[in-house]
């Protein structure tokens, strides 16, 4: 229903659908597809979100799953190879009404254990709830029905699916961006050096972030999150406590006790591809703003002593400000790589999202990443589903059709300005002195870059003028 022919999108997926159609109907592919749909195919929804269960965690986590730790978790726990995927914060989400139908966005926490051979997360256990705990049930692949366990592996990956729409993705590259921008704005001359440095890749944002809030029933995708109210308490509520650097894909990992050497086979992440792009896209990034900052302050003591610099971070840290923690003092040519590294990495990463390869043809079929069920009951483990009952709280035609038109958005829509421009990567320069500039080397590097990962990422139609420059959607 969703795969275009334009271009091949129908042709790609035809030889996935047999596989892919079974997470459906047959319990032990779904077993099997849960993990690398979301480690292949999550990279436009910064899906960076398992974590490996610590002693402490693992003290917490029993009080939920106590009835089979015993048995089946206390070993892999123990020997690090439980992981925990907890998506429970949903629990504050109330079931919603849109065209006529439910739109239930269930509280998941999902317990996976690695293989030690192989690196596959296998998921085990799923605890599914609805609104402020309320139906919660335990289901396991050992002793639910094959339909029941199919619906807990649809419940969880629709929670997966909204915390990478709205905290995954909105909130990471969108809400703290638009603020570190907005301050940039009001405190910072054009002509310094570091408004030199961002403006060209933050003009949109702003306002589209704006438009998103009121424009909430017309545009958003169909989640149960019915106002742009909700999503803002939402955002808000993840937001508490955090820093400016958590958003940061390698603090994340490492936040996460997500080691490279549990996920990588011949090259370094190749188990868990999400992760290898984002880090491709930070060191990109991180390349071009140390080289910038090099060849613009000479010293610490010139970051220091740049007095515009310090109005900015200061007015982004304020609370009438950019409300902004952990932004570090302003001490130092390090301390302001750092800071532009994170800002201008969420600019830059975000525009995967508009490569057709990110959403065609895994997230276009929409059960890969459900955005919503369509029933709020949740049924017993030991219930015996068959497949034309599980599809009743799945996502409806209407709703398949939403999410199609919100994918397509991304992907069928030209840029504003592409980040690689139309007359090729030494073309519209941002900073003055031409290609001999060190600064315009250091952007001429990010672009060809950014080509080759296309290549790569999407070898049979690269789309090297679809990566938009700037946050537009």
């Amino acid at each position: 229903m969703g795969w275009t022919t334009v271009p091949n999108v129908y042709r790609a997926g035809r030889k996935s659908l047999p596989v892919w159609a079974s997470s459906l109907t047959d319990a032990d592919s779904a077993t099997r597809q849960f993990w690398p749909m979301i480690a292949e195919h999550g990279v436009g929804y910064n899906l960076i979100v398992p974590e490996k269960v610590t002693p402490a965690r693992a003290r917490a986590l029993r009080r939920s799953f106590n009835a089979i730790w015993a048995r089946d978790l206390r070993a892999p726990a123990a020997a690090g190879r439980l992981y925990v995927i907890d998506m429970s914060r949903f629990a504050a989400l109330q079931p919603q009404s849109a065209h006529g139908a439910s739109r239930f966005t269930p509280s998941t926490i999902t317990l996976l254990i690695r293989d030690p051979h192989t690196g596959a997360l296998t998921p085990v256990a799923i605890l599914v709830a609805g609104y402020q705990g309320r139906g919660e049930k335990l289901f396991t692949r050992a002793g639910a029905t094959d339909g029941a366990w199919l619906y807990a592996l649809q419940a969880a990956k629709v929670s997966i699916t909204v915390f990478g729409i709205w905290l995954g993705h909105v909130y990471h590259w969108h809400l703290v961006t638009a603020a570190m921008q907005m301050t940039m704005f009001n405190t910072l001359p054009t002509g310094h050096p570091v408004y030199q440095l961002l403006a060209p890749q933050s003009k949109y944002a702003i306002a589209f972030d704006d438009v998103l809030l009121s424009l909430w029933a017309d545009i958003a995708p169909p989640t149960s999150i019915a106002t742009s109210a909700e999503f803002l308490q939402l955002a808000d509520d993840y937001g508490a406590g955090r820093s400016f650097f958590d958003d940061d894909p390698k603090v994340t990992l490492a936040q996460l006790g997500l080691r490279e050497a549990d996920f990588t086979g011949k090259t370094p992440w190749d188990r868990y591809p999400v992760v290898q792009h984002l880090l491709t896209m930070w060191d990109l990034v991180e390349t071009y703003v140390t080289s910038y900052v090099r060849a613009t302050y000479g010293s610490d003591a010139s970051v220091a002593a740049d007095g515009s610099l310090q109005t900015w971070i200061a007015t982004s840290a304020a609370t009438d400000g950019g409300n902004i923690r952990g932004l570090p003092e302003m001490d130092s040519r390090a301390a302001l790589a750092g800071v532009l590294t994170s800002l201008l990495y969420r600019v830059t990463v975000h525009g995967i999202s508009r490569l057709s390869a990110t959403s065609n043809p895994a997230l276009t079929f929409v059960a890969n990443f459900p955005q919503c069920l369509q029933r709020t009951d949740i049924p017993d483990p030991r219930a015996r589903l068959d497949t034309k009952t599980l599809l009743t709280y799945l996502p409806n035609t209407g709703t398949i059709g939403q999410a199609l038109s919100f994918y397509f958005t991304f992907v069928f829509s030209t840029p504003y300005e592409p980040a690689i421009p139309l007359g090729g990567v030494g073309t519209d320069l941002f900073f003055p002195g031409g290609p001999d500039d060190a600064r315009n080397r250091a952007l001429i590097t990010l672009r060809k870059g950014l080509a080759a990962f296309m290549h790569d990422y999407q070898p049979d139609a690269p789309q090297l003028f679809q990566w938009p420059r700037n946050i537009e959607t």
